[in-house]
């Protein structure tokens, strides 16, 4: 019996625990590009939806043969949602973005990496400041 009540209270103990564990805190919001990532062509082509964060190098494992700028998202209280056109995007070859990997894109014009695919790589996404 000492050994069920020990159980027990040792249960009890650990469940009143976790209750009183704070919650994670949940983001203020954010503001990302939405891309396409393509890898292919033509019946054999693979897209993959993606999103990348903006200002910030991002990083997917993913091969590619060529990325699409779709739309902007902002979830945040005071924030202005960008068009999609005042947006431009770039990919590079290593985490510092200092080795471009491709031209700069935009919603209008596609960025075309290669006809094999390629490693994903880092890109960058942000707003163009003649247009903020």
């Amino acid at each position: 019996m000492h050994f069920t009540t020990v159980i027990a209270t040792a249960t009890a103990a650990l469940a009143s625990t976790a209750m009183a564990l704070p919650s994670p805190k949940r983001a203020e919001g954010s503001a990302v590009a939405n891309l396409i990532a393509v890898n292919g062509f033509g019946d054999d082509k693979d897209e993959a939806p993606i999103t990348v964060p903006f200002g910030t190098l991002t990083h997917y494992d993913y091969q590619v043969t060529g990325l699409q700028l779709k739309s902007v998202t902002v979830d945040v209280p005071w924030g202005v949602v960008p068009d999609v056109s005042d947006i431009t995007c770039q990919m590079y070859r290593d985490q510092y973005g200092v080795q471009p990997g491709s031209a700069k894109f935009t919603s209008s014009q596609d960025a075309s990496l290669s006809t094999n695919p390629v490693e994903f790589g880092w890109v960058l996404c942000y707003v163009n400041v003649d247009s903020a």
